[in-house]
């Protein structure tokens, strides 16, 4: 099981992001079952608005790097317990790593 936790800032986070995450939560129980198939694993991803660095709550090593580096380290991508990358990062190269899959996304022009 990959454990994949995403703290955000819901005021600075992309709306191309948050419809990445999306399109992984509402493929449900058949994008689990594709993605058992093809990698023999599974993925849990929980999504957690950060409004403030004093927030409570939050795990130690999420509400360490916000001590130390406040609210620009957002976002904080966490596997397994461990911060694999916060603050300015491609969300697409790191979740085709964590999953091992690639990704693809149409952005419509308004």
């Amino acid at each position: 099981m990959i454990k994949i936790n995403y703290f955000y800032s819901p005021e600075k986070e992309s709306e191309i992001n948050l419809e990445i995450w999306k399109s992984f939560i509402d493929s449900g129980e058949e994008g689990q079952r594709i993605y058992k198939e093809h990698k023999n694993d599974t993925y849990e991803i929980q999504l957690s608005e950060v409004t403030e660095v004093e927030e409570g709550g939050l795990p130690a090593i999420v509400e360490e790097i916000l001590t130390v580096s406040g609210m620009g380290a957002l976002p904080i991508l966490v596997v397994n317990n461990k911060v694999y990358k916060y603050g300015s990062f491609s969300l697409i190269d790191a979740i085709e790593d964590v999953l091992d899959i690639g990704l693809s996304i149409q952005v419509e022009e308004e």
